[in-house]
């Protein structure tokens, strides 16, 4: 099947949320990843749906655009080797499709990795905090930063920590309008968000993706999210809402117990900065400093994977 001057090499399957499809693709002899978003569809000029509706579409087709291109844009901006790029965004026969960069396998991904030493959990979390901090200041908002999302990719002794799926993502300065828009697996959801997704007047900021980077963080330290408490809540978010502090697992290091929970607090004023993560997560003196976005000797520590983008 050929997707305008794309060859798709593999069937289109669904992609983490169902918001949209991929495959593998070729053009002029590279291959890359291609996805088809499902929504929004230009209507076809023959397709018998009323002026009102088809203005309605037309413009939500727009603003879709619009919103994508720019994001896109300000994700080739960012500095050093923090993301894997879209290198193209276009239409065709209605649909709206991204082409990014082919990583190819094996590579891991923090949901692949096994029980890991906290020195090297923290160096992993010193790189995955260099690149929100790059992504950010660009004004760039991941919005469903979660474990399968940060991607881990061997060169030789070394591997590239990079971020991936900008599916729900968007400018800080351009946050999605309507609650239909917004998106993210509420295992790693802020409480502004659930809020906003529920129509209430929240703003969504770079610090959601704090509060989702806590999470993240008390898994790779720890094995698992921190508890929700009573009730039945199935998620932090929950927990937070009713004005419990998140339970963090008693192995978690001590020394990084008051950064987690500053990261899972209710107000996003409260989480800290990217500067700040940095900081707390950076090598003491003494331990070298991985360089552009590289984590040294993690082959001893990571299982082979083979999981597909």
């Amino acid at each position: 099947m050929r997707i305008g001057v794309y060859e798709c090499e593999t069937p289109f399957a669904t992609a983490g949320s169902g918001s949209a499809l991929w495959c593998v693709a070729r053009k002029g002899g590279r291959r890359f990843f291609l996805k088809q978003f499902l929504t929004p569809v230009r209507p076809a000029a023959s397709a018998s749906v009323s002026q009102t509706l088809r203005r309605r579409q037309m413009e939500r087709c727009a603003v879709f655009e619009r919103r994508k291109r720019a994001l896109y844009e300000a994700l080739l901006c960012a500095l050093g080797d923090c993301a894997v790029p879209v290198v193209d965004f276009f239409m065709f026969d209605g649909r709206y499709y991204a082409a990014s960069e082919y990583v190819q396998t094996p590579y891991d991904t923090f949901d692949t990795l096994g029980a890991l030493p906290p020195r090297m959990s923290r160096q992993l979390l010193y790189e995955l905090a260099r690149c929100l901090g790059r992504l950010h200041a660009q004004g760039v908002v991941h919005a469903d930063l979660k474990p399968e999302h940060v991607l881990l990719q061997r060169e030789g002794e070394r591997y590239r920590v990079r971020l991936i799926d900008f599916d729900s993502g968007f400018l800080e300065d351009d946050p999605p309008a309507e609650p239909r828009d917004i998106e993210g697996d509420p295992v790693y959801l802020a409480p502004e968000t659930f809020l906003r997704m529920l129509g209430e007047p929240r703003t969504l900021t770079r610090r959601l993706d704090t509060f989702a980077f806590g999470l993240i963080a008390h898994k790779l330290w720890t094995g698992r999210l921190p508890e929700t408490g009573a009730d039945g809540r199935a998620y932090v978010y929950e927990a937070v809402l009713a004005g419990e502090a998140a339970e963090l697992s008693s192995t978690l290091p001590t020394a990084y117990r008051w950064l987690i929970q500053k990261t899972l607090s209710l107000d996003p004023e409260d989480r800290p900065d990217d500067g700040l993560l940095e900081r707390l997560l950076s090598p003491p003196a003494g331990e070298s400093r991985p360089a552009g976005g590289m984590v040294n000797g993690l082959s001893r520590y990571l299982k082979p994977g083979h999981k597909g983008s």
